[in-house]
C-alpha cells in the first residue's frame, strides 16, 4: 500500500516568510519555503507514525485546495482520499462544519473519500452502513466489504412509514410497513453479488424515523466508530442531492464517515 500525503497551498509567497530580524548566512537558509514545509509536515508525521513515513510520499502543491486534491486523487493511481474536517470547539452545541474543501470534493471526487472527525486510536470495529436500496448503496456496501475484509458491518435502513397520521391503527400500519422494507432488504441483498463469508459478515437492521436522526442515535447508543454512505453519480441535480442529504447527514455524525459514489452510469 503506498499512502501519498497531500498539503495544498492556495497562495504560496516566500517573502511572507521571516527567518529572524536579519538575513541569515546561504548555507543555513532554507532552499525554499516548499521545502521547509515539506521538512516541518514530515517531522510532524514522524513523531505520530515513527520511521513508516520514510515509506510515504509527500507532495506540497499550490493551488485551489479542492481542485489540486481532485487532480491528484483522479491521476489513476489513487483508491481513497482521506480529509479532516472544520469544526465548531469542543463544547460546541452546533453541528460540525465540514469546510468549502471537504464539501466540494463530496460534489466532485469520484472515488471514495473518508471523513475523519476524531483522532484515530484502533482500526475501525463497529462499522454501520447505510442503505436505501439503492445502487450507489450497494455500491457503497460492496466497497466497505472490500475495505474492511474481517469485521462485521451493520447494514441499517432507516424510513419513516407514510400517512401514519391517517391510518385507523397506527401500530398495525408501521409494522406493515416495516416488514415491507424487511422484505425490500432481502430482495436487496439478494440482487447483490457477494462471497458467502462476505454475506455472513452483514448484519441487517430495520429502524423506524428519519434517517439522519436513526442513524446519529445509532452511532451514539451502540458505539459505532464509522458510517458509510453511498452517493449517486455526477452533476447538477445529484450535487444538489449530495448536498442535502450526504452533508445533512454528516453534519451531525459524531464518527467517521466513508463517502462512496456510485458506480458510472
Amino acid at each position: 500500500m503506498q499512502l501519498t500525503i497531500l498539503h495544498v497551498i492556495e497562495q504560496f509567497d516566500e517573502s511572507s516568510l521571516t527567518y529572524g530580524a536579519r538575513g541569515l548566512p546561504s548555507w543555513s537558509r532554507p532552499p525554499d519555503a516548499a521545502a521547509l514545509m515539506k521538512q516541518e509536515i514530515k517531522q510532524g508525521l514522524r513523531s505520530d507514525l515513527g520511521d513508516a513515513i520514510d515509506k510515504d510520499v509527500i507532495l506540497i502543491e499550490e493551488g485551489n485546495p479542492a481542485e489540486v486534491i481532485e487532480r491528484t486523487a483522479t491521476s489513476g493511481r489513487f483508491d481513497l482520499v482521506v480529509t479532516g474536517v472544520a469544526r465548531e470547539g469542543p463544547f460546541s452545541n452546533r453541528p460540525i462544519v465540514l469546510g468549502k474543501t471537504v464539501e466540494q470534493l463530496l460534489r466532485r471526487l469520484p472515488i471514495p473519500i473518508l471523513i475523519v472527525k476524531n483522532r484515530p486510536r484502533d482500526p475501525y470495529q463497529h462499522i454501520v452502513v447505510a442503505t436505501d436500496f439503492s445502487t450507489p448503496s450497494a455500491h457503497a456496501l460492496q466497497m466497505a466489504l472490500r475495505f474492511f475484509p474481517v469485521q462485521p458491518l451493520y447494514l441499517l435502513h432507516a424510513s419513516e412509514a407514510p400517512y401514519s397520521t391517517l391510518a385507523d391503527d397506527s401500530k398495525l400500519h408501521a409494522e406493515r410497513y416495516r416488514m415491507a422494507r424487511a422484505e425490500e432488504l432481502r430482495e436487496f441483498l439478494t440482487a447483490i453479488f457477494l462471497p458467502d463469508d462476505d454475506r455472513k459478515r452483514i448484519i441487517p437492521m430495520i429502524e423506524p424515523g428519519h434517517p439522519k436522526q436513526i442513524i446519529r442515535e445509532y452511532v451514539q447508543m451502540h458505539g459505532g466508530d464509522l458510517v458509510v454512505l453511498g452517493t449517486h453519480g455526477r452533476g447538477a441535480v445529484m450535487e444538489a442531492i449530495v448536498g442535502s442529504t450526504t452533508k445533512s447527514i454528516l453534519s451531525t455524525l459524531p464518527c467517521d464517515a466513508l463517502v462512496v459514489r456510485g458506480p458510472p452510469n
